[in-house]
C-alpha cells in the first residue's frame, strides 16, 4: 500500500441499472496502488454535491489526521470533539473492484452524489470526484473552469461513440 499517490485524469463511465459503473483507467491504478488491491473508498463530499473516492491510504490517514488533531488540542490544554471531526471519516463505503474498474455503487451513494446515468471522474491529487455531469456543468466552483473543458471533451467522445 502507498501512501503518496496523486489521483490524476479524468474520465466519464456510464451508470446502469444496478449501479455499476467503471472507474476510468488513468484513476483506477492510483486507486488499487493506494489500497493494495482492488478496493476503493467512497464518501460524500463535505462541501460539494458529488462524491469523493480514493484508496485505503488516504483513508488511513484521514484517521491518522484526527488522532494528530486530537493529540494536539490535549497537549495545548484544549477541546477536541473526535466525533464531530470524524463525522466525514465515518460515512466512507469500501468496495472491491474488478481488474476493469467496474464497481457498484450504492443506492444511498448514487442518490447523495446526485448521479444518474452518466458518473464524471477526475482526480483532484489527494482523491478523485464523481459528479453527474449536469450537477457539474450547474455547479462547480469557478476554479473548476479547466476541468469543465474536459468534461465537454468527454460528453463529445460518449456521444461520438454513441452510449
Amino acid at each position: 500500500m502507498s501512501a503518496f499517490v496523486v489521483y490524476a485524469g479524468s474520465g466519464l463511465s456510464t451508470i446502469d441499472a444496478k449501479g455499476r459503473v467503471t472507474i476510468p483507467a488513468e484513476l483506477r491504478d492510483t486507486v488499487a496502488e493506494s489500497s493494495g488491491e482492488n478496493i476503493v473508498c467512497i464518501s460524500r463530499h463535505p462541501n460539494l454535491p458529488c462524491l469523493i473516492g480514493y484508496g485505503r491510504a488516504e483513508r488511513q490517514k484521514l484517521r491518522a489526521d484526527i488522532e494528530t488533531q486530537w493529540q494536539a488540542a490535549v497537549q495545548r490544554g484544549g477541546e477536541f470533539d473526535r466525533e464531530s471531526a470524524g463525522v466525514v471519516a465515518s460515512s466512507i463505503f469500501e468496495t472491491a473492484f474488478e481488474s476493469s474498474g467496474r464497481f457498484v455503487l450504492q443506492p444511498m451513494l448514487r442518490h447523495f452524489g446526485k448521479l444518474g446515468e452518466k458518473a464524471f471522474f477526475f482526480g483532484a491529487t489527494t482523491h478523485f470526484m464523481l459528479w453527474n455531469p449536469d450537477v457539474f456543468m450547474d455547479s462547480a466552483p469557478p476554479a473548476f473552469a479547466h476541468v469543465r473543458e474536459e468534461l465537454e471533451y468527454w460528453l463529445g467522445e460518449h456521444g461520438r461513440r454513441g452510449k
